[in-house]
């Protein structure tokens, strides 16, 4: 008998499951409380061992054409504007097929992997559709969505995020804290490499701010930076988004950054949590 299988988030993670449990032959249904993807920047960096899991999936060349591949990775003096250490993922060519980094937008493979799943007869794609139950019992789970429907599966698999309704509906804890500390980030449509002479992924020490420097490729794939400083201790979100708190970053690490192009501004907070336990019965 098939097994029937049901994702909840269509996040990348969910995707990249509903695509290894069609590939195997099951019937799969992923809901999606969202009709479109998220397309607000998240972290973007691909590393070897996920690379690896995409290859398999067959995602990994059109991933990898919808980012940008970094090599290296650079730790620079902000004081002096100089080179301190550069390191070369080549060192692991041994250890696996793929010695880089692809930096892609999240959103991008979960796109990517929807038009995948689009194309499979196995597969439900049921996008604006929000889980509101999990249950389940010895011979299968079910989940209630939205409008109080019902639909029975033989495995239920929780890809919802941090505030994920199926784990809470299994009551697994979450455990671990929140950093006091926030994150400001500032995506950037000024070359930081042709102005500074960096690579695509750097790290600038400062005894005040330090900043870290990710190039990502943007939709148009035209290239943009994402520019992550630490958020003062009680600096509200108006004040990191001022012109003047911008400009005062950003010119900090070139004099010449002009407001016009920041493209985006956004706060966020690191989790270090982890559910207690990855499976519980059949979900």
């Amino acid at each position: 008998m098939t097994a029937r299988v049901c994702i909840v988030g269509a996040g990348p993670v969910g995707v990249v499951a509903a695509i290894a449990c069609a590939g195997k032959g099951m019937q799969v249904a992923l809901f999606e409380a969202e009709r479109e993807i998220d397309r607000s920047p998240r972290a973007a960096t691909t590393h070897p061992s996920t690379l690896e899991m995409l290859a398999e999936l067959g995602l990994l060349e059109e991933f990898q054409s919808l980012g940008l591949v970094a090599r290296y990775f650079q730790f620079w003096d902000g004081v002096t504007k100089t080179l301190v250490a550069e390191f070369d993922h080549q060192v692991l060519r041994d250890e696996t097929p793929y010695p880089f980094v692809v930096q892609t937008e999240q959103h991008k493979l979960s796109e990517l992997g929807l038009r995948r799943l689009a194309a499979m007869p196995n597969v439900e794609l049921r996008l604006g559709m929000s889980v509101t139950d999990v249950v389940q019992d010895s011979r299968g789970a079910r989940v209630t969505t939205e409008g109080a429907e019902r639909h029975v599966f033989d495995y239920v698999i929780g890809c919802d995020g941090g505030r994920s309704t199926v784990r809470k509906c299994l009551d697994v804890e979450f455990e671990g804290y929140t950093w006091p500390e926030r994150f400001l980030v500032l995506t950037s449509l000024f070359d930081f490499q042709a102005a500074l002479g960096c690579c695509p992924r750097s790290y600038i020490s400062d005894p005040e701010e330090w900043t870290n420097l990710f190039k990502v490729m943007g939709d148009d794939l035209m290239g943009r930076w994402r520019a992550v400083f630490p958020a003062r201790e009680n600096e509200t979100d108006d004040e990191a988004f001022s012109r003047g708190s911008v400009l005062r970053r950003l010119r900090k690490l070139h004099k010449d950054h002009p407001m016009e192009l920041v493209a985006h501004r956004n706060i966020y907070r690191v989790h270090q949590r982890v559910a207690k336990s990855f499976r519980k019965g059949r979900v």
